[in-house]
């Protein structure tokens, strides 16, 4: 990897790990809507902490590495977004949308765990459509969303 590409990959890195951080901050925010990113981060990571084990003591320092390891994610995924986007769109969205594409994942997961898991349907859709903006966000700051179409890698020219 020459400098310009892990120079790029650093900056992804910083940016979704500020955006995780900032969507996990939402979860104390007193207007319940805004809150459901930063559950969905916290129901992940105890969702994680029971198929290994439980973190004990040490809860706060692992939920924080956690996030920061959902951060380093959403910058690699930042990070293979620059292959789909164009060069006009500014570099530090592609962090963004990296994180958001996370929180998404995070979303559908627990989407999916709850629908295998039982007969409520209402929060698999509100996870559902919070996954679904999630992705939808992340493609129109990553500038993949055009007026007409969606851009794939096949249409760069």
């Amino acid at each position: 990897m020459n400098r310009r590409r892990s120079v790029s990959f650093v900056r992804d890195v910083v940016v979704a790990t500020t955006v995780v951080v900032g969507l996990y901050g939402l979860a104390f925010v007193e207007f319940q809507p805004v809150q459901i990113p930063g559950y969905f981060l916290i129901v992940g990571f105890d969702m994680l902490e029971a198929a290994v084990e439980s973190a004990g003591s040490n809860y706060d320092v692992l939920f924080y590495a956690y996030l920061i390891g959902l951060g380093v994610v959403g910058g690699g995924l930042g990070h293979f977004l620059r292959a789909w986007t164009d060069d006009e769109v500014p570099s530090w969205r592609r962090g963004v949308a990296g994180a958001l594409v996370v929180a998404g994942l995070l979303a559908f997961s627990f989407a999916l765990l709850v629908l295998v898991g039982s007969s409520q349907l209402t929060p698999v859709l509100i996870a559902g459509v919070t996954g679904l903006l999630s992705f939808v966000v992340a493609g129109w700051v990553a500038g993949m969303l055009d007026r007409n179409k969606i851009r794939i890698p096949a249409d760069r020219g």
